[in-house]
Protein backbone atom coordinates (compact mmCIF):
# COMPACT_ATOMS: atom_id res chain seq x y z
CA UNK A 1 0.00 0.00 0.00
CA UNK A 2 2.56 2.52 0.95
CA UNK A 3 4.97 1.71 -1.92
CA UNK A 4 2.07 2.41 -4.24
CA UNK A 5 1.16 5.77 -2.96
CA UNK A 6 5.13 6.71 -3.34
CA UNK A 7 4.63 5.43 -6.90
CA UNK A 8 1.33 7.65 -7.34
CA UNK A 9 3.31 10.84 -5.41
CA UNK A 10 6.01 10.64 -8.21
CA UNK A 11 4.01 10.28 -10.72
CA UNK A 12 2.42 13.47 -9.78
CA UNK A 13 5.51 15.29 -9.58
CA UNK A 14 7.35 13.55 -12.74
CA UNK A 15 4.04 15.30 -14.70
CA UNK A 16 4.67 18.78 -12.76
CA UNK A 17 8.43 18.54 -14.02
CA UNK A 18 7.22 17.43 -17.67
CA UNK A 19 5.52 21.05 -17.41
CA UNK A 20 7.98 22.94 -17.42
CA UNK A 21 9.87 20.87 -19.60
CA UNK A 22 7.41 20.28 -22.68
CA UNK A 23 5.64 23.85 -22.33
CA UNK A 24 5.07 27.43 -21.23
CA UNK A 25 2.85 26.97 -18.39
CA UNK A 26 0.94 29.68 -16.05
CA UNK A 27 0.15 30.31 -12.41
CA UNK A 28 -3.06 30.50 -11.24
CA UNK A 29 -4.09 31.36 -7.27
CA UNK A 30 -7.33 30.37 -5.85
CA UNK A 31 -9.35 31.43 -2.83
CA UNK A 32 -12.97 30.17 -1.71
CA UNK A 33 -15.37 29.74 1.11
CA UNK A 34 -16.89 26.79 1.85
CA UNK A 35 -20.09 25.69 3.45
CA UNK A 36 -20.48 22.11 4.42
CA UNK A 37 -23.98 21.05 6.14
CA UNK A 38 -25.52 17.45 7.30
CA UNK A 39 -27.89 16.30 9.71
CA UNK A 40 -26.63 13.35 11.97
CA UNK A 41 -28.56 10.72 12.87
CA UNK A 42 -29.40 11.82 16.43
CA UNK A 43 -31.00 14.81 15.05
CA UNK A 44 -28.15 17.23 15.80
CA UNK A 45 -27.23 19.39 13.00
CA UNK A 46 -23.84 20.25 12.26
CA UNK A 47 -22.02 22.76 9.85
CA UNK A 48 -18.22 23.54 8.76
CA UNK A 49 -16.71 26.30 7.27
CA UNK A 50 -13.61 25.89 4.98
CA UNK A 51 -11.30 28.32 3.73
CA UNK A 52 -9.79 27.31 0.69
CA UNK A 53 -6.65 28.82 -0.43
CA UNK A 54 -3.80 27.26 -3.37
CA UNK A 55 -2.29 27.59 -6.46
CA UNK A 56 -2.25 26.16 -9.96
CA UNK A 57 0.35 25.62 -12.27
CA UNK A 58 -1.10 25.32 -15.74
CA UNK A 59 0.28 24.24 -19.61
CA UNK A 60 -1.84 22.84 -22.73
CA UNK A 61 -2.14 18.90 -21.42
CA UNK A 62 -0.88 19.38 -18.24
CA UNK A 63 -2.68 20.54 -14.89
CA UNK A 64 -1.03 20.33 -11.08
CA UNK A 65 -2.64 22.21 -8.03
CA UNK A 66 -1.89 22.38 -4.19
CA UNK A 67 -4.85 23.18 -1.77
CA UNK A 68 -5.07 23.43 1.86
CA UNK A 69 -8.24 24.86 4.14
CA UNK A 70 -8.36 26.56 7.08
CA UNK A 71 -10.95 24.68 8.86
CA UNK A 72 -14.11 26.34 11.21
CA UNK A 73 -16.51 23.78 12.67
CA UNK A 74 -16.98 21.45 16.03
CA UNK A 75 -15.31 18.89 16.24
CA UNK A 76 -15.47 15.70 14.93
CA UNK A 77 -17.97 16.41 12.20
CA UNK A 78 -16.74 15.49 8.90
CA UNK A 79 -14.09 14.02 6.71
CA UNK A 80 -12.86 14.77 3.25
CA UNK A 81 -12.62 12.61 0.45
CA UNK A 82 -11.49 14.33 -2.61
CA UNK A 83 -14.39 16.29 -3.30
CA UNK A 84 -17.40 14.19 -0.87
CA UNK A 85 -17.24 15.16 2.61
CA UNK A 86 -18.66 12.44 5.27
CA UNK A 87 -20.33 12.52 8.11
CA UNK A 88 -18.56 11.55 10.79
CA UNK A 89 -21.83 10.14 12.89
CA UNK A 90 -21.96 6.64 14.68
CA UNK A 91 -22.01 4.47 11.52
CA UNK A 92 -18.83 6.13 9.99
CA UNK A 93 -15.79 5.62 11.65
CA UNK A 94 -13.47 7.27 8.95
CA UNK A 95 -11.45 9.79 11.17
CA UNK A 96 -9.16 9.57 13.80
CA UNK A 97 -10.30 7.82 16.75
CA UNK A 98 -13.75 8.23 19.20
CA UNK A 99 -11.14 9.81 21.73
CA UNK A 100 -11.47 13.25 20.03
CA UNK A 101 -15.32 12.62 19.55
CA UNK A 102 -15.91 14.54 23.06
CA UNK A 103 -17.31 11.90 25.79
CA UNK A 104 -20.08 13.35 26.52
CA UNK A 105 -21.36 14.15 23.24
CA UNK A 106 -20.94 17.96 23.14
CA UNK A 107 -18.93 19.61 20.74
CA UNK A 108 -16.93 23.68 20.60
CA UNK A 109 -16.00 25.72 17.82
CA UNK A 110 -12.67 24.94 16.51
CA UNK A 111 -10.22 26.16 14.44
CA UNK A 112 -7.22 24.72 12.49
CA UNK A 113 -6.08 22.86 9.18
CA UNK A 114 -7.38 20.78 7.23
CA UNK A 115 -5.60 18.43 5.10
CA UNK A 116 -3.71 19.33 1.99
CA UNK A 117 -4.24 18.04 -1.39
CA UNK A 118 -2.44 17.66 -4.48
CA UNK A 119 -4.14 17.32 -7.49
CA UNK A 120 -2.84 16.46 -10.69
CA UNK A 121 -4.05 15.47 -14.43
CA UNK A 122 -1.96 14.75 -17.65
CA UNK A 123 -3.72 14.71 -21.11
CA UNK A 124 -1.71 12.11 -23.34
CA UNK A 125 -4.50 11.76 -26.13
CA UNK A 126 -5.61 14.86 -27.54
CA UNK A 127 -9.34 15.28 -28.72
CA UNK A 128 -9.82 14.42 -32.79
CA UNK A 129 -13.65 14.73 -34.32
CA UNK A 130 -14.79 11.14 -33.02
CA UNK A 131 -12.66 10.93 -29.82
CA UNK A 132 -12.73 12.56 -26.68
CA UNK A 133 -9.65 13.52 -25.17
CA UNK A 134 -7.79 11.32 -22.90
CA UNK A 135 -5.68 11.69 -19.63
CA UNK A 136 -4.17 10.17 -16.29
CA UNK A 137 -5.16 11.79 -13.28
CA UNK A 138 -5.15 11.56 -9.74
CA UNK A 139 -4.80 13.25 -5.84
CA UNK A 140 -2.08 12.66 -3.04
CA UNK A 141 -3.68 13.92 0.23
CA UNK A 142 -1.36 14.81 3.05
CA UNK A 143 -2.27 14.44 6.11
CA UNK A 144 -1.84 17.77 7.69
CA UNK A 145 -5.70 18.23 9.39
CA UNK A 146 -5.37 19.57 12.83
CA UNK A 147 -5.74 16.50 14.94
CA UNK A 148 -7.73 17.92 17.80
CA UNK A 149 -10.46 18.87 14.95
CA UNK A 150 -10.99 14.98 14.24
CA UNK A 151 -11.73 16.29 10.32
CA UNK A 152 -9.21 13.72 9.06
CA UNK A 153 -7.90 9.97 8.99
CA UNK A 154 -4.31 10.85 9.78
CA UNK A 155 -3.25 9.51 6.82
CA UNK A 156 -2.24 10.09 3.22
CA UNK A 157 -4.75 8.67 0.86
CA UNK A 158 -3.97 8.47 -3.23
CA UNK A 159 -6.25 8.23 -5.92
CA UNK A 160 -5.39 7.40 -9.65
CA UNK A 161 -7.72 7.35 -12.50
CA UNK A 162 -8.46 7.91 -16.23
CA UNK A 163 -10.06 10.99 -17.36
CA UNK A 164 -12.16 11.64 -20.66
CA UNK A 165 -13.36 14.66 -22.18
CA UNK A 166 -15.29 15.92 -25.41
CA UNK A 167 -16.57 19.34 -26.39
CA UNK A 168 -19.23 19.24 -28.88
CA UNK A 169 -20.16 22.95 -29.46
CA UNK A 170 -20.85 24.80 -26.78
CA UNK A 171 -21.21 21.62 -24.50
CA UNK A 172 -18.49 19.40 -23.25
CA UNK A 173 -18.90 16.28 -21.48
CA UNK A 174 -16.59 14.36 -19.47
CA UNK A 175 -16.11 11.32 -17.28
CA UNK A 176 -13.90 10.00 -14.89
CA UNK A 177 -13.15 6.31 -13.53
CA UNK A 178 -10.58 6.32 -10.89
CA UNK A 179 -9.73 3.62 -7.97
CA UNK A 180 -8.67 5.23 -4.02
CA UNK A 181 -5.84 4.21 -1.85
CA UNK A 182 -6.71 4.70 1.47
CA UNK A 183 -5.08 4.77 4.23
CA UNK A 184 -5.44 2.13 7.30
CA UNK A 185 -7.36 3.41 10.17
CA UNK A 186 -6.98 1.47 13.12
CA UNK A 187 -10.48 -0.07 14.19
CA UNK A 188 -11.94 0.86 11.05
CA UNK A 189 -12.26 -1.97 8.61
CA UNK A 190 -12.02 0.38 5.49
CA UNK A 191 -12.33 -1.41 1.53
CA UNK A 192 -10.35 0.95 -1.17
CA UNK A 193 -13.15 2.27 -3.26
CA UNK A 194 -13.51 2.94 -7.15
CA UNK A 195 -14.81 6.05 -7.57
CA UNK A 196 -16.82 7.49 -10.85
CA UNK A 197 -17.68 10.64 -12.19
CA UNK A 198 -19.60 11.93 -14.78
CA UNK A 199 -20.44 15.95 -15.92
CA UNK A 200 -21.92 17.89 -18.63
CA UNK A 201 -21.31 21.46 -18.84
CA UNK A 202 -22.38 24.69 -21.37
CA UNK A 203 -20.94 28.13 -22.13
CA UNK A 204 -22.75 30.88 -22.68
CA UNK A 205 -22.55 34.45 -23.23
CA UNK A 206 -19.35 34.49 -25.93
CA UNK A 207 -17.82 32.24 -22.79
CA UNK A 208 -17.82 34.77 -20.39
CA UNK A 209 -20.41 32.24 -18.26
CA UNK A 210 -20.75 28.71 -18.53
CA UNK A 211 -22.70 26.12 -15.80
CA UNK A 212 -21.63 22.50 -14.97
CA UNK A 213 -23.58 19.31 -13.92
CA UNK A 214 -21.92 16.29 -11.90
CA UNK A 215 -22.41 13.43 -10.19
CA UNK A 216 -20.03 11.91 -7.52
CA UNK A 217 -20.52 8.28 -6.25
CA UNK A 218 -17.64 5.78 -4.63
CA UNK A 219 -18.24 2.23 -3.98
CA UNK A 220 -18.61 0.68 -0.75
CA UNK A 221 -16.13 2.07 1.59
CA UNK A 222 -17.19 -0.09 4.80
CA UNK A 223 -19.38 -2.71 4.55
CA UNK A 224 -22.56 -2.25 6.09
CA UNK A 225 -23.10 1.36 5.31
CA UNK A 226 -23.76 3.15 1.76
CA UNK A 227 -21.70 4.47 -0.70
CA UNK A 228 -20.90 8.22 -0.83
CA UNK A 229 -22.73 9.80 -3.49
CA UNK A 230 -23.79 13.33 -4.77
CA UNK A 231 -24.88 15.71 -7.20
CA UNK A 232 -23.38 19.29 -7.65
CA UNK A 233 -23.93 22.00 -9.88
CA UNK A 234 -21.46 24.73 -10.96
CA UNK A 235 -21.36 28.29 -12.38
CA UNK A 236 -18.00 30.03 -14.05
CA UNK A 237 -18.27 33.34 -14.37
CA UNK A 238 -15.13 35.79 -16.30
CA UNK A 239 -15.04 38.70 -14.98
CA UNK A 240 -11.73 39.65 -16.96
CA UNK A 241 -8.95 38.20 -18.97
CA UNK A 242 -7.05 36.11 -16.08
CA UNK A 243 -9.96 36.39 -13.28
CA UNK A 244 -12.84 34.23 -12.87
CA UNK A 245 -15.58 33.68 -10.10
CA UNK A 246 -16.72 30.10 -9.74
CA UNK A 247 -19.82 28.85 -7.10
CA UNK A 248 -20.72 25.20 -5.95
CA UNK A 249 -23.46 23.74 -4.82
CA UNK A 250 -23.67 20.15 -4.21
CA UNK A 251 -26.43 17.44 -2.85
CA UNK A 252 -25.46 14.55 -0.87
CA UNK A 253 -27.81 11.41 -2.22
CA UNK A 254 -27.97 9.38 0.84
CA UNK A 255 -26.93 9.93 4.48
CA UNK A 256 -22.83 8.71 4.00
CA UNK A 257 -22.31 12.43 2.20
CA UNK A 258 -23.19 15.34 3.59
CA UNK A 259 -26.42 16.86 2.84
CA UNK A 260 -24.89 19.93 0.90
CA UNK A 261 -22.43 21.75 0.50
CA UNK A 262 -21.64 25.65 -0.95
CA UNK A 263 -18.89 27.03 -1.74
CA UNK A 264 -17.58 30.70 -3.65
CA UNK A 265 -14.44 31.86 -4.70
CA UNK A 266 -12.19 33.86 -7.08
CA UNK A 267 -9.24 32.30 -9.42
CA UNK A 268 -7.00 34.79 -10.83
CA UNK A 269 -3.44 34.25 -12.79
CA UNK A 270 -0.59 35.00 -11.45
Amino acid sequence: MKNRKYIISLFMFTMFANGFLLGQGKWYANSSLQMIGSSFQDGSNHNSFYFYNGLRYQTQGLSLSLNIPLVFGSDNTFTQFGSSYIPNNNNNNFNYSEDHMGGDGMTSLNVGLGDLYLNGSFQFLKESKNMPAFSAEGYVKFPTATESLGIGTGKFDAQLALGLRKFINHFSLFAQIGYLFLGEIEGSEIINPYTLSLGVGYAFGYGKHSILLAYDSYSTIIQGTASPQQIALGYNYLIKNGLYFTAIVSNGLNNSTSDYTVSGGLNFEL
